[in-house]
Parts: C-alpha cells; structure tokens; sequence
C-alpha cells in the first residue's frame, strides 16, 4: 500500500509542475482556447474487473456492473480537480493474498478524490487517492486512469473512461463511458 501512496505522490508532482512552470506566453495561448466550463458533472456507466472472486466457488474473475456520479472543478484549460463516485452493482467474495480467508463485498461503493491533467483538448490523465465503503470490511485505494474525451455544444462531452483501483486486498481495472456536461456559464 505504501508503493502505491508513493506512486500516487510522484503522479501529482508530474501534474503539479505546469502551474508553475507558466509563462506569458503559454497565457497568450491560453487566451486562445475556447470557452470552459469550471464545473462539471459526470455520469460513468461501466463494468469493473474483480480479480481472485471466489463467487462461483473458483478463483477467477468476475465482472460488476458500475455506475458513477462525478463533479469536476477546472482550475484552468489543463489542470482539474474530480471527486469520483462509484457503485458496484454485484456482490461477490474475493480471496486474500495469503489465500487464507475470503472477504465478502456487497454493493461496495468507491470515492476518490483525484487531479486530473488533460495535456491535450481530447485526453485527460488522473490520479489521487479514494476509499471504499463496504459494510463487510472498508479499504484505502490509490486511483489512476485516463479518459479520452469528445465535446460537443452547449458544455456536453462523452469519454470513454479506463480507471485502476489499487487496494490492500487486489487491483480493480473498470472501464465504460462517462457523459458529462457543463454547470453553469462557461469561463
């Protein structure tokens, strides 16, 4: 887990740097983009991948249906912060590594507060750390993902959206869409 937090430091370090690295005329071009929204909100529609699930009374994989409610605050054209909410829609039971006891999840739901870098205007990188709330036994999860974006009118886009859980327990790659729009007048 303590990889994983150093992981994540390093990743918001790598984000960090073009705040202040800033100069007159990366503003000059920044004058040029078109219109932002500062405020976004997001609805992800997905499957996550659940490694070592001992549902079926095997070890394999087993695929929950995910839905997500996110809000976006852009701080400029390049540089947001996310806070990411989602829900597994399945229940299951996963193998710990030391392959002795099984943890049984129910409905687990996955909050991560993430910085997010969109180097250019149709792909966004994020990272940052998050939690998930399971009354069974909750976790510490580092998240990392990227989402490749297409905008349309009036503040609305749709992305295709790659997400990594990271947690004591296993890994949990997701994947699906997410359609966003716009609150508010753009900036």
């Amino acid at each position: 887990m303590m990889k994983c937090l150093y992981f994540l430091i390093l990743l918001l370090f790598v984000f960090i740097k073009p705040l202040n690295a800033q100069n007159h005329d990366e503003h000059k071009e920044e004058s040029h983009h078109e219109e932002f929204y500062r405020h976004t909100l997001g609805f992800f529609v997905g499957f996550t991948l659940i490694p070592n699930s001992t549902s079926s009374g095997e070890n394999e994989n087993f695929v929950a249906p995910t839905l997500g409610l996110d809000y976006t605050y852009k701080f400029n054209h390049k540089i947001f912060l996310g806070l990411q909410n989602e829900l597994e829609l399945a229940s299951y039971e996963i193998e710990r590594e030391d392959n002795e006891e099984t943890v049984k999840r129910n409905y687990a739901f996955v909050s991560a507060l993430v910085f997010i870098y969109e180097p250019v205007e149709w792909w966004s990188v994020f990272a940052g750390p998050g939690y998930e709330f399971e009354h069974h036994e909750s976790f510490f999860l580092g998240r990392i993902g990227t989402e490749v974006i297409k905008r349309f009118e009036d503040g609305w886009a749709f992305a295709l959206t790659l997400t990594v859980d990271i947690k004591e327990i296993n890994t949990t790659p997701a994947f699906g869409i997410t359609i966003l729009k716009g609150l508010g007048k753009p900036k």
